[in-house]
This record gives structure tokens, C-alpha cells and sequence, in this order.
């Protein structure tokens, strides 16, 4: 089969571009990627193919020069040299080796003659360019004939100058090789265009190239170019026969799935598959069929934005999330890819403009292809779809003259008189597009596909190949011709594409599920205006109510006595009766707690232990409220617990052991003497003590412990991470107050303990929690680009779990950043990767339901933190709809010193929602131990750590 040629190896690393400098060598793998030039004999080689293969002896007469990427495959008879430049596929047969492909053609034209090799070749697939050079005797046929593939995807360039020849890929390579100049006047014919349609789809229309005397080959069209003299004649040779239509859906949708998924199957096998994936219909019908072989073949999705479209526009938002949700519905690698331009003066700018003159155009995609993936990929690419569809909806009967024609390259209903035989004076007759011509196909199906495509879009997929090689299922006459065969309606419904979509339930976009307040507020939208404004108001507090009260302190508690202390809980809270002892009091101190807040309950008055939120006890591999309330409570009841002083060595071992937690949590453990607060390494479940009028440093007085200080009318003092609460029953709680960590716990002296079942060092450690993480569900990763996030993507990858970003598009360019460094560290990692837009539904769209739900998460946020918080965009609200069920997030990067504060800014209000996060760096014990070996410390001792610390 043919391939890479010799010595030429695939670039698979990312390429760097610097202002000011040029990789030459990366310039001459890039410009004109894949591309090829023919001269006649006589005709020098230009400056632009110095560095290209040259071969010599394949077409008689003439010399080929072939960039360095560029595939060639050939095959011979009495009749002449059949050369494939590209990839050519054989759906039929099942085969993409370009020799054996090249051969059925030889022996097609040695047979019954040039025009059934000419059909043979229309109906392949892939991307090539045919070129058959005559040496024995063939009435029918010319010295040379010339076929692009089916939607010319790889172009031709033609011109003739003094008897002399030269087509290539590129028009500046015949002008560059014939020294033809660029004719000014169709360059200012495009800017006009621009000028008249501003960021709209712009290209030079009809047969303009920018190149005085250089031509293209229109799709559906050949050149039959003799040599001697040199003559070139541009011919239709499709469609052969009358077009006819059939509503046998069933049939034809047999016929189009078995086609495409053929087709994908051999495009996927040239190279590393990709598949560049937006929201739109067709790129996931593309997903939908390759999902298994590009996820078999070590490939990926991915999806390329403009920070800048992405906050002015929802829809260009939408391409990201809505991609990167169906990537992982079908369990696809997704890479989000930063648009950006290139320094001017720089690598890529250069083999650019070479690629693209005299009018290279944005180049913010390509240079993110070019610079962001790697070179071995063959990327499936989904245009050309709408050419069996329906691209063009506004359709009538009007003469096919140029006018017309610039009307539908426009848009336009009008005007364009003044610009139309400069646009398509001469088209009709070279395309040779005539009723009779026609053979009854609507020309607006075939203007979309020789015009759009076959002018503009070779840009596009050019953008591809100056990195890797753009590949297109939809390039495919046989699939194509099967797509047109249905009537008009069903075409523009889609309807071949939506029943895929129906048989892969993943690639579609998720829906956001309506709730009873956005299906009564679709509905009151209907009302009369006055009544609306009346009722409104009332329904929207009605139905709102519960969804907010759930949204407001969620995760929350509040341990005071029965009296209220000051504190006003939220109705519907939960009540638990706390044993003797506990803040001091003889009896009548509760725990108030958001019913959705994970808490347990140990021991009895003589000892007992309260653990509120997610810990984990790291060495025993115990984790959540009820096992490690449960562990520390034997602890409690251990030897020496039936004497005073030996109740209180027990105490000081289990507050010892909770501030070796990790996770988020808060344990509260005592006697009929003391109760100790112990709150995890981050304050993330919020600790705040009641103020009772005291506050001295190390000591101030206190009547309870709530989690967010708007909960209390009065003032609260936050506890930090650094700090414990101690309460003594002396005084009916009157010795309630904080005290630094260090002076009741002694860290260092666990991790010098005699243990060595436990990690002894940092990275072991880190693995052995992230290891009992793992089995509270799906890990998926908020993944920043910061080194604590990123340090955690090994274990998420062991783990089999995914990551995630959000993403407020209108935070501005920082925001952005994150998502795309991010979306890199993840690949890099080998970890599936999920963007999530904050201000949008999960599919990127701004639907009644998730308007209603994101407005139910901001009140209850703003409730729950007050001031400063009513312009924080919850996150909680996003991520909720887009993840499984059985997710957990964990928390790649660590909140403020101050706790509390970072906690009431995004994304730590997701640690006080009802959905299962972890800390995977909430871990007192982490900044204690070696990160690799440890050496004996004092006194000999090996490290280790607390038995089941």
C-alpha cells in the first residue's frame, strides 16, 4: 500500500512559532501540505517546490514535483500510467492501498477504454487527484487526462502560457512556474465581497483564482490536456443519467448507513483518527460512526473557538460544550483548541501566505491545528454533507445567468447587478452548467457543491493539511448520489442524518430536563400582557421556593444549645439530640443540619465522637461519615478510657487522629469534660464560632459552631484550618474558645512513628487516597492549569476517570486560558476531558428549564453568602446537569488561606452542594512527608505514620 514516503516521517510532536524567526524545515513541511506541481517539458521548476520530491519518469513528457507528505501511487499498461496523488479509497472493494487502487484503474482504461477508468475513479473515496498520462494508442483519449475527487477536496490549478503547461494544488504554483501575474482586479473583487457581506463566508467565485490565465477544475469536471501543442479543455463528465427520486427511505437509509461507515472505517485506518467536532448535526453524525474506530485507533474529538466569539456569541459557546458533552457520551478524547493568530514575522505565517497567495485569508484555525495537534492524525472533517442535504433553502425558478448565481453565493434576493459578470460572466459556460447538462439535478444542490465547496472549501481543508491530513467521509459520489435520491423535503429535514442520531442515542446533545417552574413559565409566556405581570410575580415565588431553600446553605449545620443561640436555621432542617457534655452543657445541645448533610453519631456520654461531611480515614481506607465516626469511637472506648486521665490521653489520641483526616469534614469529639472542634485541613465544610462577646486571640468565648456565618444574627469568628475549638464543661461552656492545631497535636510526630504499613511518602500517600477516593464513584477531575490539578491527573487516569473544566465565557481571556490549558494537560494525560459553560445549558443552548434552574442556584447562592455573592455565577447549577450520576468531583487545586472566603467565591460553593466531591489535597500529613525516600529520622526511627491515619 502506498504511504508516508521514505525517509519522511510524520511530525507527531507540537510545533513551536516565535516572532521574529523561521523554521525553514518547518516551513517546507507545511506550505502547501500534501500539495503537488506538473510542469511541460521545459517549463523550470519555481522557487516554491525547491525542497519537494521530484519524479521523473511516471508521466512521460512531464515533470512532477511532489511535496514531501505528498502520496503517490501509480500503475501501468500498454495504454499508459495511471498516478493517485492523496489518498484515494475503494469503498466498493474495501481497500485505501493506493497501488492496488491505481491498478483497477490501469486495467479499467485497458479494457474498455478512458471513460470507464473515468467512472471507475468518480465513484472512490478519500481525497486525490488522478492524473493519466497516454503512451499507447487510445483514439478516446487525450495525452492527459486530469479527474479531482468527488468534491475536488484536493484542487486543481491549471494554466497555459508560450505552448508551455502547469496545474497544481495551489493557484500560485502554475503562476509562480509560468510567471503569471496576480490580477488585481479579482483581488479587489474579493474585498468588495467582504466589504458587502462582513463576516460572512467570502471566496473568489466562479472560475477566479487571483492569477491572470490560472483556472481551476471544477468537482464533477476533468481536463483533457494535450501536449503537442499544449491545449487544455475543461469538461463535465457528471451526472450521466437523468436524476430520479425514490421514497423508499428505508432502502436508501440501508445504503447511506453501510456507505459512510465503510468509508469512515478505511479513512480512519491511514493515519491517527480525529474528528473535528462542533454542535452541529453533521460533525456528530460523523462521531456517531467513528466513535470506535477513532477511540480503537488512539484518537480524539476535537473543537477550536475564539475566546473573543466565544463571549459575544452563544452559538460559537455552544460548538465547545455541546461537542465536548457528545465526545463524552461516546467515551472520546475531546481537545479544546485556542483560535489565535501567528506572529506575523514567524513560522507559520510564512508557509501560510505561500500556501495562500495572492489572498491568504484568517488563519487563527489553521495555526491552532498546526501548532495544538499532532502531525500523524488523519482528521475526519464533515463538510460536504450539505451537499446531499440542503445548504441552500431559499430555492426558485429563476434562469441560471450570473446574476442569479451571485445572488446565491450572496444570499441575496436582490442587487449584485453591478458585480455580477465580474463574479460569474463566463461561468455557465466552463462549468458547462446547463439544463440539458443538468440531466434534471437542481443546480442549486450542484452550486453548493462545485461553487462552496469546490471554491472555498479547499481552503478549509488546505487549513488541515499544512499540519496532518484532512480526510472527508461525505466525499463520496456513491454516497452523495444515494443522499440526493430522496425528495427535496426529506433532504432538508436531514432525515438520513437524524435516523443515525436516533440509532447513537451519545451523540446527541443532552437535554436540560424541564422542571414544573420553566414548563409554568413557558406557559404564562403565552398570557395576555396584563394578566402576565399580574400573575407572574406570585407563580415564580411559589414554584421557586423549594428549589431555592434546597439551593440555600446546602451542607450547612449549625451545634448550639436548643435554644436558638442567636441562630436562625432554615426550616426543614433536621434535629439530633448530642450527648452530655458536648459545648460545655449539662444537656440540650443539638445538631441542626441540612437533611442532605452526610453526619453519624458514635459512643455515649463517656465518650463520643460527631463527624459531619466526607472524611477519610486514608490508611484504613475508610471513607465517609459513618466508618470513621465509627473507627474513632473505638478508639475512644480503647484501654485506659475507664479512668479520668486516662479518658482524656484517649480524647487527645482521636482529636490526633482527626486532624489526620483528609477531606472535608468537621469532628467533634468529647466527654463530660471537653469537647474538641476539629475542622479538615482546608475549613471546607466551613467552621464559624458564635461570638459570645469575648473573641480574645487563642481564647475568646463562644455559644456554638455554625458552617456559614449568615446563618448566625450576630457576629461570627472563622476558625481556620490551622485551629481547633476547645470547650470545657467548666463554667457551663464559659471555656469555649480557639486554640492553634499545634498546641493540642503534635503532626510531625506522626509521620515519625513506628507504622510502616502506612505510605511513607508524599506521592505514596496522594495514591493511596486517591485510591480509596476512587471507590466512592466516577472520579471527575476540576482540572486547572495549575500544578496541584495537574498532579492529579495520573491517579484520575488510573482510576478511569474524566475531567472537567468550567467555563464563564464572558470572564475574559484568563478564564479561556484555563479551558484550553487544561483540555491540553488532560490529553497529554490521556484523560477524557469535559468543558462546561456556566451562563448555558449542558448542550450550550439557553433553554426555559436550565434559565429557571441556573436562576434557583444564583438566589440560593446570594442567600446563602450574602454581599458580593449576588454576581457569582454558581457552578454547582452546571455541573449538576452534566455529569452522571455516579460522579464525584474532586477538587484539583486548594481554596485561600482564610477558608472561608474562598469558599464563598466560585468554584468552592460546589464543596457546599448536596453533589459527593472530594479533596484529593485536603491532607494535613501531605507537606509532612518526603516526596520520594525517607531517611531514618531522629533516633533511627523509620518514617511511617498513625495506624490507619
Amino acid at each position: 500500500m502506498s504511504q508516508q514516503p521514505p525517509g519522511v516521517a510524520p511530525l507527531s510532536c507540537v510545533r513551536h512559532d516565535a516572532a521574529g524567526e523561521v523554521d525553514e524545515g518547518l516551513v517546507l513541511d507545511g506550505a502547501h501540505g500534501h500539495g503537488y506541481l506538473l510542469l511541460s517539458a521545459g517549463v523550470p521548476a519555481p522557487a516554491a517546490v525547491h525542497g519537494w520530491r521530484r519524479v521523473d519518469g511516471a508521466l512521460p513528457g512531464l515533470h512532477l514535483f511532489l511535496h514531501p507528505r505528498t502520496v503517490l501511487s501509480r500503475a501501468a499498461t500498454d495504454r499508459g500510467t495511471v498516478v493517485l496523488l492523496g489518498h484515494p479509497v475503494d469503498v466498493a472493494a474495501g481497500t485505501a492501498d493506493g497501488d492496488r487502487i491505481a491498478a483497477t484503474l490501469a486495467a479499467a482504461w485497458a479494457g474498455p477504454g478512458a471513460e470507464a477508468m473515468v467512472r471507475e475513479a468518480a465513484y472512490l473515496g478519500g481525497r486525490w487527484t488522478l492524473l493519466a498520462r497516454r503512451t499507447g494508442k487510445d483514439g478516446e483519449a487525450p495525452d492527459l487526462l486530469v479527474v479531482p475527487d468527488t468534491h475536488a477536496t484536493q484542487p486543481v490549478f491549471h494554466a497555459t502560457s508560450g505552448g508551455r503547461l502547469a496545474l497544481g494544488s495551489a493557484p500560485s504554483l502554475p503562476a509562480e512556474a509560468l510567471g503569471l501575474p496576480v490580477d488585481e482586479g479579482e483581488v479587489a473583487l474579493r474585498e468588495e465581497l467582504r466589504r458587502r457581506r462582513p463576516g460572512a463566508v467570502t471566496y473568489l467565485p466562479g472560475r477566479l483564482t487571483g492569477y491572470r490565465g490560472v483556472d481551476p477544475l471544477v468537482p464533477n469536471c476533468l481536463l483533457r490536456v494535450d501536449l503537442d501543442p499544449v491545449r487544455v479543455e475543461h469538461r463535465r463528465f457528471w451526472p450521466w443519467q437523468e436524476h430520479a427520486e425514490t421514497e423508499d427511505v428505508d432502502a436508501v437509509y440501508e445504503r447511506f448507513r453501510a456507505r459512510i461507515g465503510a468509508h469512515v472505517e478505511l479513512l480512519a485506518g491511514l493515519g491517527r483518527p480525529a474528528v473535528s467536532l462542533t454542535a452541529g448535526g453533521d460533525s456528530r453524525v460523523t462521531a456517531a460512526v467513528a466513535h470506535r474506530v477513532v477511540r480503537d485507533g488512539g484518537g480524539l474529538a476535537f473543537t477550536y473557538v475564539n475566546p473573543r466569539d466565544a463571549r459575544r456569541s452563544a452559538a460559537a459557546m455552544a460548538d465547545v460544550t455541546g461537542a465536548s458533552a457528545v465526545a463524552a457520551q461516546l467515551g472520546l478524547p475531546h481537545r479544546v483548541l485556542r483560535w489565535r493568530q501567528a506572529p506575523p514575522d514567524g513560522t507559520f505565517a510564512t508557509l501560510h501566505r505561500r500556501t495562500f497567495a495572492p489572498l491568504p485569508g484568517s488563519h487563527g484555525a489553521a495555526f491552532a491545528m498546526w501548532s495544538d495537534l499532532p502531525g500523524d492524525l488523519v482528521q475526519l472533517q464533515s463538510n460536504c454533507a450539505e451537499t446531499g442535504t440542503a445548504f441552500l433553502r431559499h430555492r426558485t425558478d429563476e434562469p441560471l445567468d450570473p446574476l442569479r448565481l451571485a445572488r446565491m453565493m450572496m444570499h441575496a434576493t436582490e442587487g449584485l447587478e453591478d458585480l455580477a459578470g465580474a463574479m460569474y460572466g463566463d461561468y455557465p459556460d466552463y462549468a458547462q452548467m446547463t439544463p440539458a447538462r443538468m440531466l434534471g439535478h437542481d443546480h442549486h444542490d450542484l452550486f453548493y457543491w462545485e461553487q462552496r465547496i469546490g471554491r472555498w472549501g479547499w481552503q478549509k481543508f488546505a487549513d488541515g493539511d499544512l499540519g496532518h491530513r484532512v480526510l472527508l467521509p461525505f466525499n463520496d459520489r456513491a454516497l452523495v448520489e444515494t443522499m440526493l435520491s430522496l425528495p427535496y423535503p426529506l433532504r432538508e429535514s436531514k432525515l438520513l442524518l437524524r435516523r443515525i442520531l436516533e440509532e447513537e442515542p451519545a451523540a446527541r446533545l443532552p437535554v436540560v430536563p424541564s422542571t414544573l417552574g420553566s414548563r409554568l413559565s413557558t406557559r404564562l409566556r403565552r398570557l395576555p400582557g396584563p394578566v402576565r405581570r399580574r400573575v407572574v410575580p406570585r407563580v415564580r415565588r411559589a414554584t421557586e421556593r423549594p428549589g431555592v431553600a434546597r439551593a440555600t446553605f446546602p451542607g450547612g449545620y449549625a451545634v448550639l444549645p436548643s435554644d436558638g443561640a442567636g441562630v436562625t436555621v432554615p426550616r426543614g432542617w433536621a434535629r439530633l439530640a448530642l450527648p452530655e457534655g458536648v459545648l460545655g452543657r449539662a444537656s440540650g445541645v443539638e445538631l441542626r443540619h441540612h437533611r442532605r448533610l452526610a453526619h453519624a453519631l458514635a459512643g455515649d456520654a463517656e465518650g463520643w465522637v460527631l463527624v459531619l461531611g466526607e472524611p477519610v480515614l486514608v490508611g484504613a481506607g475508610l471513607v465517609g461519615a459513618r466508618p470513621v465516626a465509627d473507627a474513632l469511637a473505638r478508639t475512644l472506648a480503647g484501654p485506659g478510657a475507664a479512668t479520668p486521665r486516662g479518658r482524656g490521653e484517649v480524647l487527645d489520641s482521636v482529636v490526633l487522629r482527626a486532624a489526620c483526616l483528609a477531606g472535608r469534614y468537621l469532628v467533634l469529639a468529647g466527654d463530660v469534660h471537653r469537647t474538641v472542634a476539629v475542622p479538615d485541613p482546608l475549613t471546607a465544610l466551613g467552621v464559624q464560632l458564635l461570638d459570645g462577646g469575648g473573641g480574645r486571640p487563642g481564647g475568646g468565648t463562644g455559644a456554638g459552631l455554625v458552617s456559614h456565618p449568615l446563618l448566625a444574627t450576630g457576629r461570627t469568628r472563622p476558625v481556620g484550618p490551622d485551629q481547633l475549638v476547645v470547650v470545657s464543661r467548666r463554667g457551663g461552656g464559659a471555656g469555649m474558645g480557639v486554640r492553634p492545631l499545634g498546641s493540642t497535636v503534635d503532626l510531625r510526630s506522626v509521620v515519625l512513628d513506628r507504622h510502616p504499613e502506612e505510605a511513607v511518602t508524599r506521592d505514596g500517600r496522594l495514591a493511596r487516597h486517591a485510591q480509596v477516593l476512587a471507590g466512592r464513584g466516577t472520579p471527575w477531575l476540576g482540572l486547572t492549569s495549575g500544578p496541584a490539578s495537574a498532579g492529579l491527573l495520573p491517579h484520575v487516569a488510573a482510576a478511569g476517570g474524566s475531567a472537567l473544566t468550567w467555563w464563564d465565557r464572558a470572564a475574559g481571556d484568563a478564564a479561556a486560558h484555563e479551558v484550553f490549558a487544561a483540555s491540553a494537560l488532560a490529553r497529554g494525560a490521556g484523560v477524557p476531558h469535559r468543558v462546561v459553560g456556566l451562563r448555558e445549558d449542558v448542550d450550550g443552548r439557553d433553554t426555559e428549564p436550565g434559565r429557571t434552574a441556573r436562576a434557583v442556584a444564583a438566589r440560593g447562592l446570594a442567600a446563602t453568602w450574602g454581599p458580593g455573592a449576588d454576581d457569582t455565577l454558581p457552578v454547582s447549577a452546571a455541573v449538576a446537569r452534566a455529569l452522571p450520576g455516579d460522579a464525584v468531583v474532586w477538587f484539583g487545586s486548594r481554596p485561600g488561606e482564610d477558608g472561608l472566603t474562598a469558599l464563598a467565591a466560585r468554584p468552592w460553593e460546589l464543596l457546599q452542594d448536596a453533589r459527593p466531591c472530594a479533596l484529593p489535597w485536603s491532607d494535613r500529613l501531605l507537606d509532612l512527608l518526603p516526596p520520594g525516600g525517607w531517611r531514618h529520622g531522629p533516633g533511627g526511627h523509620p518514617s511511617g505514620g498513625t495506624a490507619g491515619a
